[in-house]
């Protein structure tokens, strides 16, 4: 479909797909890519481009303009005029990403929903192999990737490692968003649509709230390689508001948990969960050893639960044993923050909780240490001479 809007540019509206139909109109594309923007003139070319120039071309692209008061109207127009598969969705005032995500969904015709955002760089291979996953999984509800990130010139910086088994990522998204972008993702349609869409309920972390759901219903595929250049500056939402999106985070976690096991956990003790996942060595108060031992019997409530609930009632020992496996992993990650010379009762506290959960993971560390101890003689030596 091909919109030639430059006639129209001055005005508020939305435009009306169905006058710019090409002669096969009841083709329904395969995926609709929904992309809302605001004010994102600087990125938005390059959004555009690594959509257009996937390998996958069966799709849709709904873009949601938010009422942007810069160049974002003209950019549009002119892909608009160049390729007929994106449709263009104006908003008579902003809505905010929710409402815009919640409007270009309505407007989507595609079997699957593949997420844009304007500042964020797919890769080529992106919608084809997400796609496959989801047509040869049924059970699948939603697919996401690894991510690289990228800085406000474009220059890569990191990998987001965010992929794990899949019987994992229900847990993990209890006490944070495992899949920590958005604009990776693809979902299937009529799935979001029987859950209501995205809420409003928590509009800075309204992707997180939203993969809750769908763990709930469904399987969270996320692959195990990057498919997405996430791009980080200092104008972005993320960076604009951050208190208020781990705000909403932790409230979120909390509404989580509660659900789950039923405990009302405090701000302090979600905020502690939350950190010993994600890494956050500032709001890390559970590493105190007044706070250890209980933080630690609420992972063991938690996890009881939800191998519990996941298994149907009955025991899962698979399950249970691959958690405690992952919990045991945590711990020496924390461990690993410090070192036997400065810290040696803080490290070995944490080692003893690591071997609690799974004693095999602290033979593997105890292994794994002594085989460096050559080595860090010879360095020592070295430097000596």
């Amino acid at each position: 479909m091909t919109i030639d809007r430059s006639l129209t540019t001055n005005f508020d509206f939305e435009v009306d797909s169905s006058k710019f139909m090409v002669a096969d109109r009841h083709a329904v594309p395969k995926i609709s890519v929904v992309m809302p923007v605001y004010n994102c003139e600087r990125y938005l070319r390059e959004a555009v481009e690594s959509v257009l120039n996937q390998s996958f071309t069966d799709f849709e692209f709904v873009i949601i303009n938010d009422a942007s008061t810069d160049s974002t109207d003209e950019i549009l127009a002119e892909f608009a005029r160049q390729d007929e598969r994106i449709i263009i969705l104006e908003n008579q005032e902003n809505l905010g990403l929710t409402g815009s995500l919640n409007k270009g969904i309505d407007r989507a015709r595609g079997e699957y929903i593949a997420r844009q955002d304007a500042d964020d760089i797919s890769l080529p291979e992106r919608l084809k192999k997400q796609v496959a996953l989801l047509d040869s999984n049924s059970e699948v509800v939603l697919v996401s990737c690894n991510i690289e990130k990228i800085n406000a010139e474009g220059k890569p910086f990191a990998i987001m490692e965010r992929a794990c088994p899949a019987n994992l990522v229900a847990w993990y998204l209890l006490f944070y968003n495992r899949l920590s972008g958005h604009s990776q993702v693809m979902f299937r349609r009529k799935t979001v649509n029987m859950l209501g869409g995205y809420s409003k309920k928590y509009p800075y972390c309204e992707d997180y709230e939203l993969w809750c759901r769908l763990a709930g219903v469904g399987i969270v595929r996320i692959l195990p390689e990057v498919l997405l250049q996430q791009r980080f500056h200092s104008t972005s939402v993320s960076a604009k508001k951050q208190a208020e999106q781990k705000q909403d985070i932790l409230e979120l976690a909390r509404s989580n948990i509660k659900q789950l096991t039923e405990l009302d956990l405090s701000p302090s003790e979600i905020e502690n969960l939350n950190s010993f996942w994600v890494g956050h060595t500032k709001s890390a108060n559970f590493l105190d050893s007044s706070n250890l031992r209980h933080f630690n019997a609420q992972m063991q409530d938690i996890l009881k639960v939800f191998v519990q609930k996941k298994s149907l009632g009955s025991p899962s020992n698979s399950l249970e044993n691959e958690l405690k496996s992952v919990v045991g992993k945590q711990f020496i990650y924390w461990a690993n923050m410090y070192s036997f010379k400065n810290k040696l009762f803080k490290k070995s506290e944490l080692l003893l909780y690591a071997f609690n959960w799974c004693p095999l993971l602290i033979l593997e560390y105890v292994q794994k240490s002594i085989m460096r101890i050559p080595l860090a003689l010879v360095n020592s030596f070295a430097r000596q001479k």
